[in-house]
């Protein structure tokens, strides 16, 4: 309070005016009401499995009011301290209520993670298949190139048996140009094929991630295993249709993904459910003029308070929940369809991928036999030519189609070792080894 045009300090008080020891009046006191209030509240607040929730919550408050007294007799206690403890409970019955739909965003979300591991999978085995792929690419290349550089050691060693001949005056020095353009024609496939080699090098060094450090990109790769080939039974197309269906990252995620849409819809039917909840609240209060009496008091249960009832709720129409279930059930729909195009996909890539085998295998076993025909017809006609039957021109023919022969059987050998991994990956099969997991 604030005395305001006192001019006497032993004057007396009697209400808001203010006389002397006469009784004369000096002036009128002005008090202006005002109240602060401090409140510290700690609570606890858990939501439990099944919808309901409850908070407990333990209030204490400091008030000061102004002024102090009401009329002649009621005074109140300034400061005054109150404490209460309350707890309120809140269970739904219709809508929200359950352990399914309570626990469907932590579904959802443990889907999604899910989710998110089979593409890092499926992202992990694209690479190792690639670098399958290039691995097969450049062991064809070298081999290729070995093709070309014994295609001219055979021009050089029939270019100097030629020049005997001449010397000898069995061949007419025409002869020779043939054999000569054929070993410089020769020369540019090596080097041309040197250079394939190169580039199949740098693009499994790039799926290898390999970094551009301490000159790591001018380290020259040696292969270690050669491709083989171990003809195997023609692939049951039920069987690896099977596996496919059951192993193959993608099919695992699409089977999430409709999982996590049945969770979203079942959910969404839930929400078109009206709200009838069971409420219940308690309180118990105590006063003081400190702090400790009013928490002495509140152990006392001098007073409390209970409320205990239901409430319903129901949105005219309920339009937002029909349209959002509307919703849920159409991408439910949407998601089954995808699986449903997935299934045919993984139909189809399996079947070419058989077919690749088979394929493949069909033309290492006709490389082969004609690598060998082409041999056989190579040396008869160098028999030929020694025997004066043949020309230089047709035997430099037969060289150039054993070259030929020799590249394709390497090619073929090449993409046979290629399909099998493409068989693996369309099947899922192909693995790779997470040397961190295992603690490498």
């Amino acid at each position: 309070s604030r005395d305001v045009r006192v001019t006497d300090q032993d004057a007396a008080v009697e209400g808001n005016d203010i006389f002397d020891a006469d009784g004369n009046f000096l002036g009128v006191r002005v008090i202006e009401p005002f109240s602060k209030n401090g409140e510290l509240t700690p609570f606890l607040r858990h939501k439990i499995i099944i919808g309901g929730n409850y908070e407990l919550r333990f209030v204490n408050i400091r008030e000061n009011v102004s002024p102090t007294s009401t009329g002649t007799s009621r005074t109140i206690a300034d400061p005054r301290y109150e404490s209460s403890l309350e707890l309120s409970f809140t269970q739904p019955l219709l809508r929200d209520f359950g352990i399914a739909v309570n626990k469907a965003p932590i579904r959802r979300a443990e889907k999604s993670e899910a989710i998110a591991h089979q593409r890092v999978i499926q992202a992990i085995l694209d690479v190792v298949f690639q670098v399958q792929e290039r691995y097969w690419e450049m062991v064809f290349r070298l081999q290729d190139l070995d093709a070309k550089r014994e295609s001219q050691q055979l021009a050089e060693d029939f270019l100097a048996e030629n020049k005997i001949r001449v010397e000898l005056g069995t061949l007419a020095p025409i002869e020779l140009v043939q054999a000569e353009t054929q070993v410089k024609l020769r020369e540019e496939d090596v080097i041309v094929a040197e250079a394939a080699v190169r580039e199949a090098e740098d693009a499994l060094k790039e799926v290898m991630n390999i970094p551009d450090m301490l000159g790591s990109w001018n380290i020259r790769l040696q292969p270690t295993d050669q491709p083989v080939f171990e003809p195997i039974s023609a692939p049951v197309v039920e069987n690896k249709l099977r596996e496919a269906l059951v192993q193959r990252p993608d099919i695992i995620e699409s089977q999430l993904s409709v999982e996590s849409r049945e969770i979203a819809r079942e959910e969404a039917l839930n929400q078109r459910l009206p709200r009838l909840d069971l409420e219940a609240r308690g309180r118990l209060n105590s006063f003081g003029k400190d702090a400790g009496e009013g928490l002495s008091d509140l152990s006392e249960l001098n007073g409390y308070q209970w409320v205990f009832g239901l409430q319903f709720e129901y949105p005219l129409g309920n339009r937002a929940a029909k349209n959002n279930l509307t919703r849920r059930k159409l991408e439910l729909r949407q998601e089954l369809v995808a699986q449903r195009r997935l299934q045919l996909t993984i139909v189809r890539e399996v079947r070419q991928a058989i077919r690749g085998i088979e394929t493949a295998s069909k033309r290492v076993e006709v490389t082969w036999a004609a690598t060998k025909l082409a041999q056989t017809q190579l040396d008869a006609e160098q028999e030929k030519f020694r025997l004066g039957l043949s020309t230089s021109f047709r035997v430099l023919e037969f060289q150039s189609d054993l070259t030929d022969a020799r590249s394709s059987e390497v090619q073929a050998l090449s993409d046979y070792n290629v399909e099998l991994g493409r068989l693996d990956l369309r099947t899922g099969q192909l693995r790779y080894v997470d040397y961190q997991a295992d603690g490498g």
